[in-house]
């Protein structure tokens, strides 16, 4: 960070706040960083801790936001919430408690069929019926901050769908694990477009809105209906 910060380059983390919630540390480190984005998936300890499987989680992130804003006035933070079945009524409690901390971008992330979330992708993926019940709530509990949903069809967000992740997506290159007998190594994934793991099903095709939307994940459309997706008429 240090030598980053020579070079003036960005610098930005991506954590679950274990390092940062500790004091020393973030006095440390928190001048040297530009940006967090801190995985928070409840508004309280009880979900939180129940869906990390880790007790003092909560906590943890939730002091990390504090002492990063407060060792760097400058330091913009950021917010990552995962959606499962369990926490996904509690999500405009989230959002607003989000808000609270000083998180100034929201990312609302649809549960992704990769890693370990794909091995038990039955259990953790919510239905877009829910998720077109409660994601057009979430709006009116923010003021200032940024909301972007990720993976999710646009129509489901109904007049919110330019809130759509789709919409604000820059083109990267991502260094990710990789599988090699006995080894750890990693692998370079080209990202063009926001489309990883994602398909358009029949209504998408009859979507005016098809050239934006990337549509649902591959491995939902393969396990459930997709009647709640509603394709808009217009290309808006």
């Amino acid at each position: 960070l240090r030598m980053c910060r020579k070079l003036e380059m960005r610098t930005s983390v991506g954590t679950i706040g274990i390092r940062l919630c500790r004091e020393s540390f973030a006095r440390e480190a928190a001048p040297l960083l530009d940006e967090g984005l801190f995985s928070l998936h409840g508004p309280n300890a009880a979900l939180h801790d129940s869906l990390t499987r880790r007790k003092g989680s909560f906590e943890h992130v939730v002091k990390a936001i504090e002492y990063t804003q407060k060792f760097n006035p400058n330091f913009r933070c950021f917010v990552n919430t995962v959606i499962t079945p369990n926490n996904i009524y509690a999500l405009p409690d989230t959002v607003a408690f989000a808000e609270s901390l000083g998180a100034e971008l929201i990312v609302i992330s649809n549960t992704t069929p990769e890693g370990a979330a794909g091995d038990s992708y039955d259990d953790l993926a919510v239905p877009l019926s829910v998720l077109a019940e409660v994601l057009p709530r979430v709006p009116a509990r923010v003021k200032n901050a940024v909301v972007r949903f990720f993976g999710t069809p646009m129509c489901v967000l109904g007049d919110y769908w330019m809130w759509s992740n789709d919409l604000h997506w820059d083109p990267r290159v991502t260094a990710e694990w990789a599988s090699a007998p006995g080894k750890v190594v990693f692998t370079d994934f080209y990202n063009w477009t926001p489309d990883r793991r994602r398909v358009h099903v029949d209504a998408c095709t009859r979507c005016a809105r098809n050239k934006v939307c990337m549509g649902i994940f591959d491995r939902y459309a393969e396990l459930w209906s997709t009647e709640a997706l509603v394709p808009f008429q217009d290309a808006g």
